[in-house]
């Protein structure tokens, strides 16, 4: 997977310059998703609930954007 490219606050309106410690830290927690949802796909061998696991999968995705936004901290209207 390919790193987090510094934004400059220009490409996207509503988005402020990221700090070299903020991509690190975003970076990080998409690597934190990656593994856990990696780990889901190894409980995803028929034994498991298939509903519980895309439920997982679900939140897991959406925590990861919604701390990601904590570190970007867009504007109000993104």
């Amino acid at each position: 997977m390919s790193q987090a490219a510094p934004m400059t606050g220009k490409e996207v309106k509503g988005y402020r310059t990221l700090t070299e410690k903020d991509i690190a830290n975003m970076n990080r927690l998409k690597e934190i998703s990656r593994q856990f949802l990696a780990q889901l796909e190894f409980l995803n061998d028929g034994e498991n609930d298939p509903r519980w696991l895309a439920i997982a999968r679900t939140d897991m995705q959406t925590a990861c954007m919604a701390a990601c936004r904590a570190v970007a901290r867009p504007d109000a209207d993104c």
